[in-house]
């Protein structure tokens, strides 16, 4: 296949694999954290929640998708991105796909929420330790500054999430005089009928 050996053929065809399963988790594993909520309320059927979920996760994608595959990139060191042998990029590549499935799957099996964009992330800042750690300088190359970037965002876009949504749970609590919106939806029933929110 364009000159490659067997080995090395089965070696790429296995990371196109493993990209495809690490998408395939991405999407159950994400989608599942979309839509719980309209379909717990009853607000939108499942099927309907999935398709709305995929439609606005492909629009996310078009939008902003080549920005974030760019930073995440850049984590990387140049070094480990131009490495002329096929063998170590294979290994880097594999490496940080079965990692970021391992993780995946684990937080999903036991119900733990996780994003998985920071899990490819934290696999890939690993998969740059070790390459660097290969090439005797542990640590190097990495672009630790783009690591603390992301890694801020992570710990901040939940605690600024967590405190909008206090302060917007206050506004409606004294605004919306039908106290219904507030009560735990019941089974099978759209929670906004018959609602009438002042």
């Amino acid at each position: 296949m364009f000159g490659l050996d067997a080995w090395l053929t089965f070696l790429l065809l296995f990371c196109l694999l493993c990209a495809f399963a690490f998408e395939f988790i991405n999407g159950f594993h994400d989608t599942a954290n979309a839509v719980a909520t309209v379909i717990y309320t009853n607000s939108l059927k499942p099927s309907t929640a999935v398709v709305v979920s995929a439609i606005f996760n492909s629009v996310g994608v078009l939008v902003g998708g080549l920005s974030v595959a760019m930073a995440i990139v850049s984590l990387l060191p140049v070094e480990a991105i131009t490495d002329a042998n096929t063998w170590h990029s294979a290994s880097l590549v594999l490496a940080l796909l079965i990692t970021a499935i391992g993780w995946n799957l684990g937080t999903w099996y036991f119900g733990i929420p996780c994003s998985s964009s920071h899990t490819l992330i934290g696999s890939i800042i690993g998969v740059g330790l070790s390459y660097s750690y290969l090439n005797g300088e542990f640590g190097a190359g990495i672009n630790w500054g783009k690591a603390k970037d992301i890694g801020m965002s992570l710990l901040l876009s939940p605690a600024i999430g967590f405190f909008l949504s206090v302060i917007l749970m206050l506004i409606l609590k004294y605004t919306v005089k039908n106290k219904t919106i507030f009560k735990e939806p019941q089974p099978g029933k759209n929670p906004l009928c018959g609602f009438v929110p002042f």
